[in-house]
């Protein structure tokens, strides 16, 4: 199922998020730079309240005033969101994006509301719990970044993210299955680690239930999450940003796509894999650009990783161990003689 649908998030009132008016130009006179948000933030707060600016590119995908999705914004004028969001696109002027919200029912003067100009899924979503889960919105004019507004960073293709990698998802959505968000709405964060994929199809065959349909976890699909549940993306809504920091820039590593029920056991979060669609985003967006991870970072992850199932021959710890076995076995011989 579909992750926050059926949101509490109410419309937004009077007087909270500005409206970009037809004509004004919202270019920026500087150019940002992704994934680093720009105040100073303690991330060891206790609690799941996010504060003022700390997650810039979170945007609220609204229908006739009303919350219904999460996204993300990749540069001035599109944000990425999950499919499933609009399988049934509308009419676009009943949309609106709203970015620089805190608090979703309180925007504040630092918040923004701005039209649709184009919704764009993937060909290959076909419904819930499939691949191809991601959706591209043009905003109707270009926005001017500020403290609370700013992009993520998207991943290139050859970006890793490890299985126990700590990321964060946040969204507006239930804090518990069919528990709103208490009012005014403070924007969460749930810190989730990634899990993988052969895992994560594991734990989807633990305790099925014949009534509901296997399953699968596709190449294009990422999970996160605990085992024991307890926590899980329901504090994010569908199509909101699984966040992971890459060497120094926070990098957007999934949306939140599907996943069975809230914090239930054995059922993490399913995510749409950014790194899958580099290619297809590139067709609408030709000059985004893409991070990769730094250099020395990624191959010491890589080395942990191979090295912890093919150590190599020639290493310093296995040579030490072939010394040390030789003279335990010379030490034997020595007794019995």
């Amino acid at each position: 199922e579909g992750r926050g649908l059926g949101l509490g998030a109410g419309p937004l009132g009077r007087g909270g998020a500005k409206v970009a008016e037809p004509g004004s130009d919202l270019r920026s006179p500087f150019s940002a730079v992704c994934g680093q948000p720009r105040l100073t933030l303690n991330r060891l707060v206790k609690g799941q309240d996010t504060v003022p600016g700390e997650f810039p590119w979170q945007a609220s995908i609204q229908w006739r005033g009303v919350h219904m999705c999460g996204g993300s914004l990749i540069n001035d004028e599109w944000v990425v969101t999950a499919a499933h969001c609009f399988f049934q696109v509308q009419n676009l002027t009943q949309y609106r994006v709203v970015l620089g919200a805190h608090q979703l029912l309180k925007p504040g003067p630092s918040a923004c509301a701005c039209p649709v100009q184009r919704i764009i899924t993937n060909p290959r979503y076909a419904g819930q719990t499939t691949s191809g889960d991601i959706a591209l919105v043009q905003l109707g004019r270009r926005l001017n970044f500020t403290d609370y507004i700013l992009p993520i960073c998207l991943p290139d293709a050859s970006v890793h993210f490890p299985p126990g990698k700590v990321c964060w998802v946040t969204g507006w959505g239930h804090v518990r299955s069919w528990v709103d968000l208490p009012s005014p709405q403070t924007l969460q964060k749930l810190k989730v680690p990634i899990i993988d994929s052969k895992t994560c199809r594991i734990l989807y065959l633990t305790n099925m239930q014949n009534r509901l349909p296997h399953r699968n976890i596709q190449d294009d699909m990422i999970c996160a999450g605990y085992a024991e549940g307890m926590r899980d993306a329901c504090n994010g809504d569908s199509g909101g940003p699984m966040a992971c920091i890459v060497g120094d820039v926070w990098v957007l590593a999934g949306i939140v796509s599907w996943g069975e029920g809230c914090t239930i056991k054995n059922r993490p979060g399913v995510y749409s894999r950014l790194t899958s669609y580099q290619s297809w985003i590139r067709e609408y967006i030709p000059n985004l650009e893409f991070v990769k991870e730094p250099k020395g970072r990624e191959s010491r992850a890589v080395a942990d990783i191979k090295g912890q199932k093919h150590p190599g021959a020639g290493s310093p710890s296995q040579a030490a161990s072939v010394i040390a076995n030789t003279l335990l076995l010379l030490a034997c011989l020595l007794y019995l003689i």
